[in-house]
């Protein structure tokens, strides 16, 4: 399987139409005359996310190649910043190269506007498609009313807990009924039983609480939606009055409480996050359903409860995950539409799901966890819990084509709030400059 090169190397190469047919006709005739057509074969290219060749990827090709005898599916593989940064030199100087290509849910707007996705619908009927795909993955993929990205899969989050720690200080953890799920003020209060020093230098080492991506919009985002807040505009263009409203002010505040104030959460990195709770230096713990593989083979002795929400407020829980786009100028768009039908709701969606392992958007998988008695044992009992959010809770991420420039400045205010900045200040900071960016957008926003 090709391996691609750097970003650098990418940006230099000359940009040209890979060749899609080969021969496949039959032994030659005496007679000329009666020879049969040559059969073509269409080779569509797939410009794809990280190691999913390693993760089932291959597998559902080679089911979809048995299915299409006529179409060939060639596989790229980019590690994730390099897949952003090839499809803006590659899609974004109109290259055919690549066919269909890895779309994280919250640049869809961004890609649409920019003209480098075509309309799913129009090679996957809606008749298709509308029924078989969860709401809040639908309206990931979607802009201006059109579908412009199938979803691949989902995600959800929940709250892992140490049961060790939970037994030595004798506090019974979180249920796993979603009906029954903790609230954050039950997380604090509980949190707070959690922290404490162990080798007596008046310095807590095991901390209460924390998230797996600290700082980062995806698991920040339900705390304000949580509380009724909106962060950003309809169009996706504005955000003062809304990234700095009371409400969204006060979730802001309850995320600087939890490291300045009641000081239950580490003041470290997403890239340490997950460490600590695998070493027992965290007793609870957001994190994505599919890491029960990691903590089950660091003999993390753990469980899972369903993510918090406010008392008294609204259940919200981050979802969002990769989607499949088409080129917008790829000449093979027929066969691409096969092909990303076959993996996300033909019979590829199921081998894609168990090999990733990844919560499904595909209604019909959905159905299946919820009746397969394998999925009643811990710890696949966690697709359980997947399964209802994503038909629930799950609120997907702002639609703005200004996406990444809004993430970013949104991911700095939350860091400079974890390190004591006060959280209205740093709010009220972010939001002009979170407009001034947004502002490029507006011309293209209908």
């Amino acid at each position: 399987m090709k391996k691609m090169l750097s970003g650098l190397t990418v940006g230099l190469l000359a940009f040209s139409a890979i060749g899609c047919s080969t021969n496949n006709g039959s032994a030659p005739s005496e007679k000329k005359e009666t020879m049969p057509a040559l059969t073509k074969t269409v080779e569509i290219t797939m410009m794809s996310q990280g190691q999913w060749e390693q993760t089932g990827l291959l597998d559902v090709v080679s089911g979809f190649e048995k299915e299409n005898p006529g179409i060939k599916v060639k596989v790229e593989s980019y590690p994730f910043r390099q897949l952003f940064e090839t499809i803006e030199v590659k899609i974004g100087s109109k290259s055919k190269d690549y066919d269909v290509f890895a779309v994280d849910g919250p640049l869809v707007a961004n890609y649409s506007v920019k003209g480098y996705l075509e309309p799913i619908e129009q090679y996957i009927p809606a008749s298709e498609w509308k029924s078989k795909w969860i709401e809040p993955s639908i309206n990931a993929g979607s802009y201006d009313g059109k579908l412009m990205a199938a979803p691949l899969n989902t995600s959800t989050q929940v709250l892992y807990y140490n049961k060790d720690i939970f037994a030595q200080k004798g506090i019974t953890p979180p249920e796993f009924d979603v009906q029954k799920r903790w609230t954050w003020e039950q997380v604090v209060d509980t949190a707070k039983k959690l922290t404490y020093d162990t080798n007596g230098d008046g310095q807590s080492d095991v901390f209460g609480f924390s998230f797996d991506q600290i700082s980062r919009a995806y698991q920040m985002l339900p705390l304000s939606e949580s509380l009724g807040a909106k962060v950003i505009d309809d169009k996706g263009i504005k955000t003062t009055g809304l990234i700095n409203s009371e409400t969204s002010i006060q979730a802001a505040k309850f995320y600087f409480d939890l490291f300045n104030t009641w000081k239950v959460s580490p003041k470290i990195t997403p890239q340490e996050s997950r460490e600590y709770f695998k070493s027992g230096k965290i007793a609870m713990f957001i994190g994505g359903s599919g890491l029960t593989g990691q903590l089950t083979a660091a003999n993390v002795n753990y469980g899972f409860a369903p993510h918090p929400f406010f008392a008294g407020k609204k259940v919200a829980t981050p979802t969002g995950s990769w989607h499949l786009g088409i080129n917008k100028y790829s000449e093979k768009k027929e066969a691409a539409g096969k092909f990303i039908r076959y993996i996300t709701i033909g019979e590829g969606s199921k081998t894609w799901f168990n090999t990733i392992k990844e919560p499904s958007s595909n209604v019909d998988i959905l159905k299946m966890i919820d009746t397969d008695k394998k999925y009643d044992e811990f710890p696949n009992n966690i697709y359980r819990i997947a399964t209802y959010e994503a038909q629930n809770t799950a609120v997907s991420r702002p639609l703005t084509p200004g996406y990444l420039d809004w993430e970013t400045l949104y991911n700095k205010a939350y860091e400079d709030i974890k390190n004591g900045t006060d959280p209205k200040k740093a709010l009220d900071d972010a939001a002009p400059q979170m407009d001034r960016q947004l502002k490029k957008y507006e011309s293209v926003v209908k």
